[in-house]
């Protein structure tokens, strides 16, 4: 989903779509850069708190160490580090990675998606739907303009979409022939 998707339906739930055209929103208008601002809010919790993205690479280790700049994206947590599929002993400093390990390795790790702003996409889970992050937008803008009830009305909506989201689905197996 692209920022500008997620602008025009909290600009139509406000009622300020008139206000603006979406193919050519000003870049240093006041309410569309808090709005902005509240999305990246919105995205930041959603991927630090409860579905965060995951990322792999390969970084190359030297002295046993990897600087956490040396990774493409900001590391929240690491899953596992591996060479040659096998799995390897890592430790999580607060600037760097001390691996077991020298060369190439395999990083898979969970990251903090980079600020958005007009004209980017929205990268999170799949399960993240349009309307959560309209939702969750919504509620921290109207805390912002003061607009208490409706911030706090936005916000439940937004908490229940995001337990909805974070819901683990299990997959039933049923043993062969169980029903005869």
């Amino acid at each position: 989903m692209k920022v500008e998707d997620v602008l025009t339906e909290v600009l139509i739930r406000l009622g300020d779509r008139d206000k603006y055209d979406i193919m050519n929103l000003p870049q240093d208008d006041e309410e569309i850069n808090t709005i902005v601002k509240c999305i990246n809010m919105v995205i930041s919790e959603i991927a630090s708190d409860y579905l965060p993205v995951e990322f792999e690479e390969e970084v190359e280790v030297i002295n046993g160490v990897i600087p956490y700049d040396n990774l493409s994206k900001k590391l929240i947590n690491l899953k596992n580090v591996t060479k040659n599929s096998t799995k390897i002993d890592t430790k999580m400093y607060p600037n760097e990675l001390l691996v077991k390990a020298d060369g190439m390795v395999r990083v898979q790790y969970m990251y903090m998606p980079n600020a958005v702003k007009l004209g980017d996409i929205i990268s999170l889970s799949p399960k993240i739907t349009l309307m959560l992050i309209v939702y969750g937008v919504l509620g921290e803008y109207c805390l912002l303009q003061g607009r208490y009830e409706d911030s706090s009305l936005y916000d439940k909506r937004y908490r229940e979409m995001l337990k909805i989201a974070c819901r683990v689905t299990k997959e039933i197996k049923l043993k062969h022939g169980w029903w005869n």
